[in-house]
C-alpha cells in the first residue's frame, strides 16, 4: 500500500526515557514522571502525521502517543504499530503524553481535539501511526543508502537498524537520526505487507504492566511537586448547590490548615497534607443556598421520566414506514417499559489535579482524557494566555469516561495563585460518588406489532430521561444521540420502526459512561426481544436470526456465540441461559450468559462472547477488554444504582454503592474473535452492553419474572 502524504521534518534527536519492558525502580519512575517530558516537534497543521517519534543518538526511541493510557493497553497497541512498521525494537520504545498540538488531534464529527474516548484510541491512530513511521523508516534508510553506498533497494529497516544484508553491514537508528531528522522526509512511503508484520495481529507483553506490578507507577493522586500543599475540594452535597458563606477560622483550627479560598461551587481548604485537608474540610462551617430540587428523590425522577412516556410526541430519531398503522392491523402488541437508573464511574482514583505558577508560567498535572477540552476551560474561565501553560498528562487510577470531563481546573487556579504555591486539589470518595458526573438514568418503552404467524410487522420505541449531552456539551436541541444510541442504527429489520426521545432533565450532573448510551438501549432492545419471542413462541436466538437475515456478518456474530456456548444443548439442573446481541463502536458483539440463582441473588458461571472488530491489534488487548467489559458490564447489572433522595446521593461510599465483588465475578468468561477483514472497530466499550442483557434474560427464565428493571436485586426483591 502506498500512501502520499504531507511534506514535513519528523525526527528530532533527543534524549529519551526508556521505558520499554523494563521494571524501573520506584525512584526512578518518580523521576520520571516529575520531570518534563521529551519536547516533540511541534510541526503545526490539521492531520500532521510528522510530531510521533523521537530517536536519540542512543537510539532509544521516544513515541508521543496521542491517547490516554488509563489501563486499557492503548499505548502497547501504539508501540506495536510503531515497531512492526519502523523495524523498532519495541523494548526501546518509551511512551509519552505530548502537550496538545495539532498532530495529536483526532476529528470524528466534533472538530479536532486531542482526547481519548470513543474506542477510538488504536482504530483511529492505526493508520497515521502506521503511515508517519513508514516516512521515517524510508528517512532512515536514504540517510543508510548515501552512507553505506549502496542503493536504498538494498537495504532493510529491521532489529533497530537499517541492513544491508549482502554485505552483513548495518547502522543503528540512533547513528542515522541526526542526519535523517534535517531532511525533508519523502512524500509518500509504502507500508509492509502484513506478512511481515510480527507483532501486530499476533502479541506484545503490555509495556505499563511491570511498573504498575511492582509499586513503581506514579498515579495523578501521588504525584508531588517541591512546596506543594493539598486543597481539599469542599462542594455541596445536593447536586448543583451554590455556596453561600463560610467560616474560614473553623477549619483554621485544625493544626495544619494554612487557608480557605472561595472556589466556584463552594471552598477549598488548604493544608500540608491531605489528611489534613480533609479533616479541615470536615470541621469548615459552610452554607449553600437553596435549590428548585432540594427535596427531589430517585422516585421523583422515575416519575418524569414515566410522564415522558407517555408524551403524544417526541423528537424522531428514526421513522421507516408506517408505525401506527403496523400497529392497528397487529394479530397481537407486545409492549413492555423498561428502567436503568444513574450510575457513578467509580474510579478508584478519586479526582484530583495539580498545578504549578512560576511568572506567567502554569504548568498543569492532570488525569485527563480530554486534553484540549480541560485547556480550553483554563483558558475561558482565567483568561490565561494559553502558549503560556503546559499541560501534563498523568496516568489514571481509572477513566470509563469520568476524565473525559474537565472538573473544576480554574479552581486549582485560583487557590494556587492565592497561596502562591503548587497546589494538589482533590475530593473524597463521598464526593467522587456523590458529585462526579454519572451515567444518566433512562427509560424505554416497547410497542412491536406481530402478525398471524408470530412474524415482527413494526417495532416502536421510546426513551426518556436526561439528555447526557446537554450536561457535557451544552446541546440545546429536541433529540440528543446518545439517549438512542444503537436503537437508531440497529441492523434488525422489523418492518415499520420508530425511534423517538422525550427529554425529562434532571438536576444530577451527566456524562459519557463507558459505551454511553449502548449500555441502557442494548438492555433495553436486548431484553424486549427475549420477551418479544416468548409471546411469539420463538427461540430468543432464532428470532434475532429472522431479524438478521438479511446480514451475514450480524449472523456469523451470533451464530458464533450461541455455537460456542452450546446455545440449546442440556444445562444442569438450575441453570439457564440468555442472548444478547448489541452493535457499538464499530463492532458487533454477542454474548451467552449461563446463570444460576444462589440464595436468591443471580450466579455467572459462564460468558461466552463473540466480538467482530474487524481486525486485531494486539489479541491479547482484546480479550482483556472482552473480560474486564464483561465485569464491568455485569456489575452495573447486579447492583450499581445511585440513590438519591433530598437532593443528593444517600449512597456515595463503597459500603452501599455496591460494585461487583471478586467472588461474584463469572467463573468462566470465553473470548472468541472473529477476523472478518470489515473496517476496524473499537474494543473497549462494545463488551459492555450485551451483558447485562443477557444475564438479565437468563435470570428471567429462572425466577419467571421479567427483569425490567436495573440493577437486577432491586428487581429481584
Amino acid at each position: 500500500m502506498t500512501v502520499a502524504l504531507e511534506r514535513r521534518s519528523m525526527l528530532r534527536a533527543a534524549g529519551a526515557l526508556v521505558l520499554g519492558f523494563t521494571v524501573p525502580l520506584p525512584a526512578r519512575q518518580a523521576a520520571a514522571q516529575a520531570r518534563p517530558p521529551v519536547q516533540p516537534p511541534m510541526t503545526g497543521g490539521a492531520g500532521t502525521l510528522t510530531a510521533y517519534l523521537s530517536i536519540a543518538p542512543d537510539g532509544a526511541i521516544t513515541l508521543f502517543s496521542p491517547t490516554t493510557e488509563m489501563g486499557q493497553g492503548t499505548w502497547t497497541g501504539h508501540v506495536a504499530i510503531v515497531a512492526d512498521e519502523l523495524g523498532a525494537d519495541p523494548t526501546r520504545i518509551a511512551v509519552e503524553n505530548p502537550h496538545p498540538d495539532a498532530p495529536y488531534r483526532r476529528d470524528v464529527g466534533a472538530g479536532p481535539a486531542m482526547g481519548s474516548g470513543g474506542s477510538w484510541g488504536v482504530r483511529y491512530w492505526y493508520q497515521p501511526l502506521r503511515e508517519a513511521s513508514a516516512r521515517a523508516r524510508a528517512a532512515l534508510v536514504a540517510v543508510a543508502s548515501e552512507r553505506l553506498g549502496v542503493p536504498a533497494g538494498e537495504l532493510r529497516a529491521e532489529g533497530h537498524a537499517v541492513v544491508h544484508a549482502a554485505s552483513g553491514r548495518r547502522l543503528g537508528f540512533g547513528e542515522l537520526a541526526a542526519a535523517a531528522a534535517q531532511r525533508p522526509l519523502p512524500d509518500s512511503a509504502t507500508l509492509r505487507p502484513d506478512a511481515e508484520l510480527k507483532l501486530i495481529g499476533r502479541g506484545l507483553p503490555r509495556v505499563d504492566i511491570p511498573a504498575k506490578t511492582h509499586g513503581g507507577t506514579i498515579y495523578s493522586i501521588d504525584f508531588r511537586l517541591p512546596g506543594m500543599v493539598y486543597a481539599y475540594a469542599k462542594v455541596s452535597p445536593v447536586f448543583r448547590a451554590e455556596l453561600d458563606s463560610f467560616d474560614a477560622a473553623s477549619a483554621k483550627a485544625v493544626p495544619g490548615v494554612l487557608d480557605v479560598v472561595a472556589i466556584p461551587g463552594g471552598a477549598a481548604v488548604v493544608a500540608n497534607s491531605m489528611w489534613v485537608a480533609m479533616r479541615g474540610g470536615q470541621a469548615l462551617k459552610i452554607t449553600w443556598k437553596p435549590t428548585p430540587h432540594d427535596a427531589i428523590t430517585s422516585a421523583d425522577i422515575t416519575a418524569a421520566m414515566k410522564d415522558g412516556l407517555a408524551q403524544p410526541q417526541g423528537a424522531v430519531a428514526r421513522n421507516d414506514g408506517d408505525i401506527e398503522a403496523a400497529l392497528r392491523s397487529a394479530a397481537r402488541v407486545v409492549e413492555a417499559e423498561y428502567e436503568v437508573p444513574f450510575l457513578s464511574h467509580t474510579p478508584l482514583e478519586p479526582w484530583n489535579i495539580n498545578v504549578r505558577i512560576q511568572g506567567d508560567r502554569l504548568e498543569i498535572w492532570a488525569p485527563t482524557q480530554n486534553q484540549d477540552r480541560l485547556l480550553n476551560r483554563v483558558v475561558r474561565e482565567t483568561g490565561w494566555d494559553r502558549d503560556k501553560i503546559r499541560l501534563h498528562t498523568m496516568l489514571q487510577g481509572g477513566g470509563f469516561g469520568r476524565r473525559l470531563y474537565e472538573d473544576m481546573p480554574s479552581a486549582a487556579v485560583i487557590v494556587a495563585r492565592a497561596v502562591g504555591r503548587p497546589v494538589k486539589m482533590f475530593w473524597t470518595r463521598e464526593d467522587e460518588i456523590g458529585q462526579g458526573w454519572g451515567r444518566p438514568a433512562q427509560m424505554a418503552r416497547f410497542r412491536a406489532a406481530l402478525d398471524g404467524q408470530g412474524k415482527v410487522t413494526g417495532l416502536w420505541v421510546r426513551t426518556a430521561g436526561t439528555s447526557m449531552n446537554r450536561d457535557f456539551n451544552n446541546f440545546q436541541g429536541d433529540l440528543d444521540a446518545s439517549s438512542v444510541q444503537t436503537l437508531n442504527d440497529t441492523r434488525y429489520r422489523t418492518g415499520a420502526y420508530r425511534v423517538d426521545y422525550v427529554r425529562r432533565q434532571a438536576p444530577v450532573p451527566t456524562m459519557p459512561w463507558r459505551s454511553v448510551g449502548a449500555t441502557q438501549n442494548g438492555f433495553f432492545m436486548e431484553s424486549f426481544l427475549d420477551e418479544l419471542a416468548q409471546a411469539a413462541g420463538k427461540d430468543p436466538v432464532e428470532l434475532r436470526r429472522e431479524l438478521l437475515a438479511h446480514d451475514p456478518r450480524a449472523l456469523r456474530v451470533v451464530n458464533t456465540a450461541a455455537e460456542k456456548a452450546g446455545w440449546g444443548t442440556p444445562l444442569p439442573a438450575g441453570h439457564a441461559r440468555g442472548f444478547a446481541f448489541v452493535e457499538s463502536y464499530g463492532s458487533l458483539c454477542a454474548q451467552v450468559a449461563e446463570v444460576s440463582m444462589v440464595n436468591g441473588r443471580p450466579r455467572v458461571h459462564r460468558v461466552v462472547v463473540a466480538l467482530d472488530c474487524g481486525k486485531q491489534v494486539l489479541p491479547d488487548g482484546v480479550r482483556s477488554q472482552i473480560e474486564g467489559g464483561v465485569v464491568q458490564g455485569l456489575s452495573t447489572a447486579l447492583g450499581e444504582k445511585l440513590e438519591i433522595r433530598e437532593g443528593r446521593v444517600q449512597n456515595a461510599n463503597f459500603d452501599g454503592y455496591q460494585v461487583l465483588r471478586t467472588d461474584e465475578a463469572p467463573t468462566q468468561i470465553e473470548a472468541h474473535v472473529i477476523e472478518s477483514g470489515e473496517r476496524m472497530g473499537g474494543v473497549g466499550e462494545p463488551p459492555i452492553p450485551p451483558i447485562t442483557p443477557a444475564v438479565a434474560n437468563a435470570v428471567s427464565a429462572l425466577v419467571g419474572k421479567r427483569i425490567r428493571k436495573l440493577p437486577i436485586m432491586d428487581a429481584l426483591a
